[in-house]
């Protein structure tokens, strides 16, 4: 999934607005200016990937103004489809799946 059309993005994007950030200012990123977008886009980018840590998803909350447990509850559902995807693109791994789900 490209982390600009994950909904976890779209919720920081809003979240942000709420706050009253301009996300078209720019600031330095690597020695680059960059839109304040972007820096969103990376951040969906690593929660996509690898998840947040506790760190990370509080500085996160601090600036959008929402609780750590909000940013959590906004990009789990993205990470867990992200990897179910990772998972059943491996044939033996969807066979396995798909197995487990004949059991119920």
């Amino acid at each position: 999934m490209n982390p600009k059309d994950s909904r976890f993005y779209r919720w920081m994007l809003h979240h942000a607005r709420l706050m009253g950030w301009d996300l078209n200012e720019t600031e330095q990123m690597g020695g680059v200016n960059s839109p304040r977008s972007r820096f969103l886009l990376m951040w969906a980018a690593i929660a996509l990937s690898e998840g947040l840590t506790t760190e990370q998803t509080a500085q996160l909350a601090k600036g959008l103004g929402v609780s750590p447990d909000e940013v959590t509850a906004a990009y789990a559902p993205d990470l867990r489809q992200e990897a179910m995807g990772e998972i059943l693109s491996n044939p033996d791994l969807a066979s396995l799946d798909k197995a487990l789900d004949e059991l119920n």
